[in-house]
């Protein structure tokens, strides 16, 4: 029972993408039309809304490793396995929490936004900056979890074969660059930046979900 609750648990984290993974207006509507209807309030929505998504998506994450972690400790005690997993999954455990404490620390759509107000759009740089960052380095710590997760599962007897997850080296991008480049261009280079800032979730949502099914149908399969 408490193993098919953990298991309940990972497919809650994995379907709740349903509310976080979503797709923002499109970017030629947002950015041709409702800007400039809205004489710009339309932005500072979208704005919001693009801070918004990464700290929900990391929020998802972060419940979601947990679960998988925890899902894998009730596999191993009932296959009377837990020692030789035991610290295996500690390290796990750490893994997570260091990358989400260090590395994934929330960006506070909320609390951005008024600073970005207060400071005059300086702070919203700073944001854009974190946000540009975060798509980034939330993949390798999906490679790396992924990676370290399939020799414990090996052990275990779980899957025969690794899971498997690529980082979009696309989104590997520089932000000063981009704000240069945005700069001596006269903004022109900002009109491409702010569609990538816009639909650069997008591109990597799918590999994410991919990896989640695998994840949670190999536990749906394994059996005690």
């Amino acid at each position: 029972m408490e193993q098919i609750q953990a298991v309940q648990q990972v497919d809650r984290y994995v379907h709740e993408r349903r509310f976080t993974d979503q797709r923002l207006v499109s970017w030629a509507l947002y950015f041709f039309l409702l800007s400039w209807v809205t004489l710009g309030i339309y932005s500072i929505i979208v704005f919001y809304r693009r801070l918004n998504r990464a700290d929900l998506f990391r929020e998802r994450r972060a419940h979601y490793y947990s679960a998988v972690i925890n899902a894998t400790r009730q596999y191993a005690e009932l296959n009377e396995q837990y020692g030789a997993a035991h610290e295996d999954l500690d390290d796990l455990q750490r893994f997570v929490k260091e990358r989400f404490t260090d590395e994934h620390k929330p960006i506070q759509a909320g609390l951005s936004l008024i600073l970005s107000f207060i400071t005059l759009g300086i702070y919203g740089c700073y944001a854009t900056y974190r946000t540009m960052r975060f798509w980034w380095e939330i993949q390798p710590t999906e490679q790396d979890f992924d990676e370290k997760l399939s020799l414990i599962w090996t052990k275990l007897g779980i899957v025969k074969y690794p899971l498997t997850f690529e980082p979009d080296e696309e989104l590997h991008r520089s932000f000063g660059l981009h704000f240069f480049l945005a700069i001596v261009t006269l903004g022109i280079y900002g009109i491409i930046w702010d569609y990538r800032l816009h639909t650069d979730p997008d591109r990597i949502y799918p590999e994410f979900h991919s990896a989640e099914d695998g994840v949670l149908n190999a536990l749906r399969s394994a059996h005690p």
